[in-house]
């Protein structure tokens, strides 16, 4: 591990508070920080190492763990969930803008997946190479002209923020940018983020900064009961009292497992074992519920979470489109809500459709082929960990044929803000590095497919996660990634 002297830990890590002269929406102060502690913390090997073992040992007490890779149909063989050993800094400007937006962002999704004719204009080329794609708008087309048997739809998202360090000449500056919205099934909600702030609250208390506010570090204690509250709110608007809650799972073995049962823990302790949940994989769903003569499965009359039309809305060919001319205004046609369109175009990155062959697109494609550091290229599918970089982002734009190219959009690469933290993955040594944070901030919501009515809405924080400085992915799943909290200067 490598040495760090205290001071240098301070400047890299914020422990210590900001300098008052400093301006802490300004790159060029960022680091510079005073202790105001009478007795510092001597960050040499020896302490850190203990840090490291006492974080991890108390990560276990309250839950943080997960099943191994080795025995993921074991719950009696854990290991820790990844962290940072310290919350990351984060610009309390940006942060509160994230917070600030959520709810426009939630709207503007909402109103998307009502939109049907603005779903079939975004996949008119996609659908034509996508097969899934063409699946799910036939789908939608069907349900769409048969009419929502099922008003009320349970819409869980997450959008996630990066900090963009703008250089203009000598002049920096910082920006907040949109890195992707996701939806349904959303990583990390389950109770974990203010498991992860408790863990840093005790490593910094015993780094000699202890009772730090939460306009300091947020604790997100909402998160806690909120996807559980959010459930139980669908269930009682169904008005069933033997009505059951069904999670599909992807896979039979995860290691997530504790947190797909969390909120059946949740809902348990609420409702005081009122409500049953049933967990079915895919293949159980085949075979155990009603399917349709295509062999679709629809559950008809039920609420459900993603709705496919959500599902839909948030891929990112639909944020590419979003960027466009109008797009956003679309959607928000009140000019009273013209501060939520600002809101939320402020946040968007430069986006490029491929799926044209006119000028402006083969220039596009050109440039990025060219200079590939400066672009990512997204696919529409989610699950993250399928972008190309670099040149294997070249390569992929001389391969691809018009056609295929629909199914892709060019992303600017962002300049994150970099900061220091230790990073602590199961079964590893702890290692100090280069890192950048993402903030995601949540958004669950109840509302009326058909009148458009919102009818439950709450913000119960944002998970943060972070990743190497190096490292073009930042998946927590995939092994790039940890969890982190913030220290908001």
């Amino acid at each position: 591990m490598k040495m760090i002297n205290f001071n240098s830990l301070v400047i890299f890590i914020f422990l210590f508070g900001i300098n008052n002269g400093a301006n802490t929406n300004d790159p060029e102060t960022t680091g510079k920080v005073e202790a105001i502690t009478e007795n510092p913390f001597d960050f040499d090997e020896e302490n850190v190492q203990t840090l490291v073992e006492d974080a991890i040992d108390w990560a276990h007490n309250i839950f943080l763990v997960m099943r191994t890779p080795d025995h993921k149909d074991r719950s009696d063989v854990v290991q820790n969930v990844p962290f940072t050993l310290f919350p990351s800094p984060f610009p309390r400007e940006m942060f509160k803008e994230a917070v600030d937006v959520a709810k426009a962002m939630s709207l503007l999704y909402f109103r998307v997946s009502r939109d049907f004719e603005f779903l079939k204009m975004v996949y008119k080329d996609v659908r034509e190479t996508d097969v899934s794609i063409r699946n799910y708008m036939k789908i939608c087309e069907e349900v769409y002209n048969e009419g929502i048997k099922q008003p009320v739809s349970i819409y869980l998202q997450r959008s996630d923020y990066m900090v963009h360090v703008k250089e203009d000449g000598a002049e920096k500056k910082f920006e907040l940018k949109q890195i992707e919205v996701n939806g349904g099934s959303i990583g990390g909600a389950n109770g974990i983020p203010p498991r992860i702030a408790e863990i840093h609250a005790r490593t910094l208390a015993k780094a000699c900064m202890p009772n730090l506010p939460e306009d300091v570090l947020p604790r997100s204690k909402e998160a806690r009961s909120a996807s559980a509250s959010m459930l139980l709110t669908a269930w009682n608007k169904f008005n069933n009292p033997k009505a059951i809650i069904v999670s599909l799972v992807l896979k039979d073995r995860s290691k997530w497992h504790f947190c797909k049962r969390f909120d059946e823990y949740e809902i348990d302790r609420i409702t005081k074992n009122r409500v049953k949940i049933v967990y079915l994989s895919i293949s159980e769903a085949v075979q155990m519920l009603r399917m349709d003569e295509d062999f679709t499965l629809r559950l008809e009359g039920k609420p459900k979470s993603p709705s496919l039309f959500y599902e839909l809305s948030i891929s990112k060919k639909v944020q590419q489109v979003l960027t466009l001319p109008g797009m956003v205004e679309r959607f928000f046609p009140d000019p009273n809500e013209a501060p939520m369109v600002q809101g939320i175009r402020k946040t968007f990155a430069r986006m490029w459709g491929l799926e044209n062959d006119d000028q402006e697109t083969r220039e596009i494609i050109a440039d990025a082929i060219a200079h590939p550091e400066r672009y990512v290229l997204k696919p529409n599918q989610e699950g993250g960990g399928k972008n190309f970089w670099e040149k294997e982002l070249a390569d992929k734009l001389r391969t691809l044929t018009p056609k295929q190219r629909a199914a892709f959009i060019l992303m600017e690469r962002l300049n994150p803000l970099v900061v220091q933290n230790y990073l602590i993955w199961p079964m590893e040594k702890a290692i100090y590095s280069d890192v950048v944070t993402e903030v995601g901030v949540y958004t669950y919501c109840v509302y009326n497919t058909k009148d458009g009515t919102l009818v439950h809405y709450t913000q119960p924080g944002q998970m943060n996660r972070t990743k190497l400085a190096s490292s073009n992915e930042g998946g927590i799943s995939a092994g790039t990634g940890v969890f982190d909290s913030l220290y908001l200067y």
